[in-house]
């Protein structure tokens, strides 16, 4: 990749920062505005999740510009930006830098519902954008591995697939007040185990083609606003017969546990997707930026999500939600 680049992030919450650090690694002399709100106290993230309080981002992040206002900062140029913001500011923030040439790299979910979002798939399309979103599982080396087991029918028909998400949200908030400050429990701002864990649909979809929910059972045990469990039957279509599977994601367990088991008639077999280590976990991030820094000098790598992907994986939440789960929490 010749030349300095330049890129703008959209806010600088916790998967926003681990994205700017990894960016930093791969580009050193890269140029790097932020857009984020106006603060006195900046929470900064470490790959651990801890937590440590500052006033000015750029004590700590080499940023070159700090905007407040989205359209100030696109009096500028930009190779891509990264829109980390909270899931219903999304969509906004990502048309409104489509409509200026801007590529995008979306964290998932691409927003809390279907508003707009087939009008940005027509502004990215009419005008060649780059858009691709955080999925950093499909970077998990076990995929690759799995991806050609299943292309080689090592397990003979796969007759049933289950995959499990199971952590206790508190090792993600360290300390702080979940019902306030944590957005993965609050309805507003887009948060519910069905959006936080929407990684699982996606791996599923790009491991085994397109599968459709056709039941769903969820409960609220902490008592807030949003799902914090659920077990999803999702069918996979084949030729001639449907193959279930089955998803549990819960924010419960005191045990994190990750699996994913497929059975079929040849072989069953169960593989443990948790990283070993926290860097081992920041590597499938690192691999995704790789992946994205490489796209933009047009060198593709399947394992990218595309906007069609990101789309494909709203559009399976909101039936859930719209089908499922009617009776409010």
């Amino acid at each position: 990749m010749e030349g300095s680049m330049k890129f703008l992030f959209c806010s600088m919450g916790n998967i926003a920062q681990r994205h700017f650090r990894n960016l930093k690694t791969l580009l050193p002399d890269c140029e790097i505005d932020v857009v984020c709100s106006t603060r006195t106290n900046y929470r900064i993230f470490d790959n651990e999740l801890n937590i440590s309080y500052i006033n000015d981002l750029k004590k700590v992040y080499n940023i070159d510009k700090v905007y407040h206002d989205l359209d100030e900062a696109l009096l500028n140029k930009y190779d891509a930006a990264f829109v980390c913001s909270l899931p219903p500011e999304r969509i906004d923030i990502a048309t409104d830098l489509a409509e200026q040439g801007v590529n995008l790299f979306i964290e998932k979910p691409l927003s809390n519902n279907l508003d707009q979002v087939y009008k940005l798939q027509e502004i990215v399309e009419e005008k060649g954008l780059i858009c691709t979103f955080g999925f950093q599982m499909r970077f998990h080396p076990v995929f690759q591995k799995l991806k050609n087991m299943v292309d080689n029918k090592e397990f003979g028909e796969v007759y049933r697939i289950e995959a499990l998400h199971s952590n206790n949200i508190h090792n993600w908030t360290k300390g702080r007040n979940l019902k306030k400050h944590f957005y993965a429990l609050n309805k507003e701002n887009g948060g519910g185990v069905l959006f936080s864990q929407i990684h699982e649909i996606d791996y599923l979809t790009y491991l085994f083609g397109k599968h459709y929910p056709i039941s769903a059972i969820y409960g609220n045990w902490l008592n807030t606003e949003v799902e914090d469990n659920i077990t999803i039957l999702s069918n996979l279509e084949s030729e001639d017969r449907c193959i279930p599977i089955i998803i549990n994601l819960d924010f419960l367990s005191p045990i994190p546990r990750r699996d994913l088991t497929i059975y079929g008639m040849n072989k069953t077999e169960s593989f443990n997707l948790l990283p070993h280590s926290s860097e081992e976990w920041n590597n499938l991030f690192l691999d995704e930026m790789k992946a994205f820094l490489n796209l933009l000098d047009v060198e593709k790598d399947s394992r990218l999500a595309t906007l069609e992907d990101g789309i494909a994986s709203l559009e399976y939440v909101m039936d859930i939600k719209d089908n499922f789960m009617k009776v409010n929490i």
